[in-house]
């Protein structure tokens, strides 16, 4: 049994309870903080509606959350915001406490590529405290870097990767609103995204130069672009926060990258991100297109789910992390096969008999 500790209660983290609710009887809540005034004292049913673990009351701090715990708990989810000097200090009290953490944060997931010293920092404690530290999601995490390596552990010589993401993002909290520039005006995003305070999607370099390593690309610029689409009827956010977006505000994104190599194109990727990307043609979609000694190709629809997504990537994650060596870990690190959910294993039932064509098995705990 995995205890943890819940450190965000939003919109990740009530998909996070939904996950945990269906699978990993080996994991266990013990605790949550959110500095929600609104939200403090309550338990985690009344916020979430989720009835496991719902009678866990949510802590105003780590501090008050750890003073209620009778043992210390194995890991830490941390589910906040993404920028760094945004979650540092959040980050280090969790390590510093001995916590194990996966965090959410795209930036967490190769923070050494622009953050060397946040970077540097965040290992120094994990080891300091014995403890271990990654960032994951569905993106990065999964649809931008591991599933594109998983498929291409299949052929050799790759020349070119391309992949292409069209997700519908209704209900995306304030954490992912703030640094994507969603309900802005077109002026507004222009303006943000020159003065660096939006980003879009935080994360496609960093599993570019990854995918670069690991397939032994040479590449040696990342270029970005955003374009944002506007609505001429209101648009449903599906967050508080926003709310009903009139006409005219930026209700879609759609960021492309693209890694070159002396002026050539070695790979590409392109993220639409919508409200209700139906309503604009857009078909929901995770392709991914690898050129080598043999092509490779594949395409998921409806594309996997950008907050229930990474939900499930983050609680397949906890039981690995827990285990891992002290240290600041990237999910490429990690068990390609992730978390055994059930708690016993299929054994061949000896006391049926086998033969050609037929197997008994049963669960032995």
């Amino acid at each position: 049994m995995k205890t943890v500790i819940l450190f965000g209660v939003g919109a990740m983290g009530g998909r996070l309870l939904r996950v945990l609710e269906n699978d990993y009887p080996g994991i266990e809540i013990v605790a949550a903080v959110d500095n929600d005034a609104a939200k403090t004292g309550k338990t985690l049913a009344e916020v979430t509606g989720f009835a496991r673990f719902g009678g866990v009351r949510i802590a105003a701090d780590l501090d008050s959350a750890l003073a209620g715990l009778a043992a210390k708990a194995d890991v830490l989810v941390h589910m906040t915001e993404s920028k760094p000097h945004l979650i540092k200090e959040q980050l280090l009290a969790a390590l510093n406490a001995g916590l194990n953490v996966v965090s959410a944060a795209e930036s967490m997931f190769y923070p050494g590529l622009r953050y060397p010293e946040f970077t540097a920092e965040l290992d120094a404690a994990a080891k300091a405290n014995g403890v271990s530290i990654t960032g994951t999601g569905i993106n990065p995490g999964f649809s931008y870097d591991v599933l594109p390596l998983i498929l291409a552990r299949g052929t050799s010589a790759v020349t070119h990767v391309e992949i292409y993401r069209c997700i519908d993002v209704t209900g995306t909290g304030p954490g992912d609103i703030e640094h994507v520039g969603y309900g802005l005006t077109p002026e507004e995003f222009n303006k943000r995204i020159e003065d660096g305070r939006v980003e879009g999607h935080m994360g496609a370099p960093e599993s570019l130069t990854r995918l670069a390593d690991y397939l032994n690309l040479e590449i040696d610029e990342i270029t970005e672009a955003w374009d944002r689409e506007t609505a001429d009827f209101d648009v449903d956010s599906g967050d508080p926060t926003l709310g009903i977006l009139p006409p005219g505000r930026v209700i879609g994104i759609t960021q492309r990258a693209r890694a070159l190599c002396k002026g050539q194109e070695v790979m590409r990727t392109s993220l639409a991100m919508y409200y209700q990307p139906e309503k604009f043609n857009l078909v929901e979609e995770d392709r991914i297109e690898i050129e080598g000694a043999m092509p490779v190709k594949m395409s998921i629809k409806p594309a996997i789910q950008s907050l229930f997504g990474a939900a499930n990537i983050v609680a397949n994650t906890i039981v690995p992390v827990a285990d891992a060596a002290p240290g600041l870990l990237s999910p490429l690190d990690l068990p390609t096969g992730g978390t055994e959910r059930a708690a016993s294993r299929y054994v061949v039932d000896k006391s049926r008999t086998a033969k050609p064509g037929y197997l008994p098995v049963t669960r032995k705990g």
